[in-house]
């Protein structure tokens, strides 16, 4: 065996420490004793393929081989299992063996109670006759690496150690039997196989704890190894199949009794904490990574071992200083980075050079750009995320829609290009959001629906992140706006049972109190809204007061909602879209204070509009301006021209509420413009006239006034459907048509009886 095959399975040379050597268990003991009679079985049933005369000829069928290696896979990959659940696996109809390989097997182990130790010196004999008869089948595969293990293990253990290893085996074997004698009906209870039930793939039965003193290791170094490859990889890019963080750290603690130096572990670990929110056994675990000692008198690292556990070092610094500045403890962070810096130049890593350098920055209050141009394949994830961050810092400081969309291609082109499936969805999410500040949700909405069905591969395995968890709540306000609130709650609870825990957990807590305090505003039911709004508040503060203010100004409290928007409005900090609608809100208490500054305020928020290239915030801005001019100032053609501007713009890409809206104060426009031109030019005889063109104009808008009944009482908003009946019935009033008068007032009348709304919340535009 070369000394580089050697590091690979992790055995005796020199580059390894005494920690990292493999315990031989009862339980490999037992696998070697399967695959030793299975060979033998497959000897046996060569030779009486060659003498084809021989009666009762063995055969083995392909769906028996095919069985036996799958059990192998599972009993050298997953960690140590009792005697008597392994011996149902042998029993199972997935990993059934043979009739005569179990038969066998049963024969070896009761031979092995009489014969004595002899028996584990024969092993040791027949696993070196079995790697020299087999050297071409055992040099690459599984079974040849892990005979060879046991091979080397066994070659250096003294015969006290030996001696150990055989009676723990027999104790093994007798305790398992035992228990296997105890259940009612014996080997046919582990044949039923509605009794026997596989644990699904991500689970592993739990290790009962073993009385075997030092040969009670569960988990060799290649087991956990695998083991916390495994789910590293899942927590990462698939939470949802990893272990449940109780049961994962119930492995994490066997893996660290077994071998107390294994820093990944321990990494894991931080990882397992920091996704329940538990960020004191978080530090604990990053800490206990530096608390490890080498055994006494092992040799020295070789150079690739040693930077392989620098690197566990530097990253394990990194993220403890993370933490400690995310705690505010910045003396503590800084000396945790001057670490990780430290020993990311020694092992000549530039990412985690990078991270520390940017995090330094950070708690130094000033800005480290990075590279405008890099040729290392390393940076070229962090480049990327600078280019996300560098969209969102423009979107928020108003750079043109143009210049942002047209980096957001390049950085798609450069995450396609390296397959970097992360930040290719985290991309699109950002092209989501993009089109959702700039007021494009028909846009938006086809984005999140690409990214929800592009097949986000990668090595075989398929991205389930951060940014899958942000479209998907995307798609849940969008549902929510056009009045398919029973769908995006279907999706809202796809979105918690995919993303169960911390950090993306909070995005789809945020989506789900901001949908149910606009059904609450929509159905007027405000105290529910004002419990809402409040679950909001630990969210997303700014959110939560401008929907506060909201629920008062429907409620007409004006002098609360004032207070709440002179609070959101003095935050300089505030986002552009935020303060456009705190702007709208605040105009709103005016225009029923009958104050002018209304005007001002819808003003200041065009200007800081079109200032941040917001189009649909703008055409909201127009939508409140007409209806000021409409129905305070009583003049129906400059509100029709300040309408058009933005009614395009609602119609093609608004929420369902802004459309009806759009709807009824366009078909009142043209209604009052007709009448406004009547009372202008009339004259004696031409009253009569007058009265009939306007109820003929009141006619031919009445499907657009029916259109906007339907949105409203889709979203569930009854009070501004009763508003379009109150309109019609007191317009055909006035002008004499009292059939249809009587017939939306007995509209409103079953609407009323219905959903009973209080007079005093009804007519408010918002």
């Amino acid at each position: 065996m070369s000394k580089k095959d050697s590091e690979n399975v992790c055995f005796w040379l020199p580059n390894q420490t005494a920690g990292k050597m493999d315990v031989l268990t009862p339980h490999k003991m037992i696998v070697v004793f399967l695959i030793q009679e299975y060979l033998r079985l497959k000897k046996t049933v060569t030779d009486g393929q060659a003498h084809a005369e021989q009666p009762h000829q063995i055969e083995v069928s392909a769906g028996d081989r095919k069985r036996f290696c799958m059990l192998l896979l599972k009993l050298i990959q997953y960690p140590d299992l009792p005697y008597k659940e392994l011996y149902g696996l042998l029993l199972s109809p997935e990993y059934g063996v043979h009739p005569v390989h179990l038969e066998e097997f049963k024969k070896l182990m009761k031979l092995l109670k009489t014969v004595g130790i002899d028996v584990m010196f024969d092993l040791y004999n027949e696993i070196d006759k079995l790697i020299m008869d087999n050297t071409a089948s055992f040099q690459i595969g599984i079974v040849g690496l892990y005979l060879r293990k046991v091979f080397v293990t066994m070659d250096r253990m003294s015969f006290h150690e030996m001696k150990d290893l055989y009676l723990a085996t027999i104790a093994y074997y007798d305790k398992g039997m035992h228990a296997i004698r105890l259940e009612p009906g014996s080997d046919a209870n582990y044949t039923d196989s509605d009794s026997f039930r596989q644990p699904p793939p991500n689970q592993y039965t739990p290790i009962e704890p073993s009385d075997h003193g030092s040969h009670s290791a569960k988990w060799s170094v290649k087991q956990s190894e695998l083991f916390i490859a495994q789910q590293s990889a899942l927590l990462k890019e698939n939470e949802a199949k990893a272990l449940p963080p109780k049961e994962l750290q119930t492995r994490l603690n066997e893996i660290i009794h077994d071998r107390p130096h294994c820093s990944q572990a321990y990494f894991l670990s931080y990882m397992n904490n920091v996704r329940v929110r538990e960020f004191f056994g978080a530090v604990h675990a990053l800490q206990r990574v530096f608390d490890r000692t080498p055994s006494a008198g092992a040799p020295p690292p070789a150079t690739s071992a040693g930077a392989s556990e620098g690197k566990d070092y530097q990253y394990s610094s990194l993220n403890l200083a993370i933490l400690h500045a995310e705690f505010g403890h910045p003396r503590l962070a800084r000396a945790c980075l001057r670490e990780c810096v430290m020993l990311a130049q020694e092992n000549g890593d530039p990412t985690c050079l990078q991270l520390a350098h940017a995090w330094l920055s950070h708690l130094e209050g000033h800005c480290m750009p990075l590279p405008d141009k890099t040729t290392s394949g390393s940076l070229f994830h962090a480049t990327s995320l600078h280019i996300l961050s560098h969209l969102r810092q423009g979107s928020i400081a108003g750079r043109h829609p143009s210049e942002l969309f047209g980096l957001l291609m390049v950085n798609d082109l450069l995450n396609c290009q390296r397959s970097m499936m992360d930040l290719v969805a985290t991309g699109i999410a950002e092209r989501t959001a993009l089109w959702t500040v700039y007021g494009k949700h028909e846009q938006a909405s086809l984005c999140a629906q690409l990214l929800l069905n592009v097949e986000l591969k990668s090595l075989d395995k398929t991205y389930n992140g951060n940014g899958i968890c942000q479209v998907l709540c995307a798609l849940v306000v969008r549902l929510a706006h056009l009045g398919e609130f029973g769908h995006a709650l279907v999706v809202l609870q796809h979105a918690k049972q995919r993303f169960p825990r911390y950090p993306q957990s909070r995005d789809w807590h945020l989506t789900d109190h901001y949908v149910s305090v606009l059904r609450a505003l929509y159905r007027g039911r405000f105290a529910e809204a004002n419990a809402e709004c409040q679950h909001l508040h630990s969210y997303d503060p700014h959110l939560a007061l401008l929907q506060f203010a909201h629920v008062a100004l429907g409620r007409q409290d004006f002098g609360t909602a004032e207070t709440f928007l002179v609070q959101l409005l003095a935050d300089e900090a505030l986002a552009p879209l935020v303060r456009i609608r705190a702007l709208l809100l605040s105009a709103n208490v005016h225009i029923h204070n009958g104050q002018a500054k209304a005007f001002n305020q819808l003003n200041a928020a065009q200007m800081y509009a079109q200032k941040h290239h917001l189009q649909y915030e703008e055409a909201l801005v127009n939508l409140h301006l007409a209806y000021l001019l409409l129905t305070h100032l009583h003049a129906p053609k400059q509100a029709f021209a300040a309408l058009k501007a933005g009614l395009e713009t609602i119609l093609a890409n608004g929420p369902l509420y802004d459309r009806a809206r759009a709807l009824f104060l366009f078909a009142r426009t043209l209604v009052e413009m007709e009448r406004h031109g009547a009372t202008d030019g009339e004259e004696g005889g031409e009253e009569a006239a007058a009265t009939a063109a306007q109820l003929q104009q009141l006619t031919t808008m009445l499907p657009t006034f029916e259109e906007a009944v339907e949105m409203f009482e889709k979203l569930e908003c009854y009070s501004k459907a009763k508003d379009v009946y109150v309109y019609l019935a007191r317009t055909y009033h006035e002008l004499g048509a009292v059939e249809k008068r009587n017939r939306y007032s007995y509209r409103y009348r079953l609407l009323e009886e219905q959903y009973p709304t209080e007079r005093q919340y009804l007519n408010v535009f918002l």
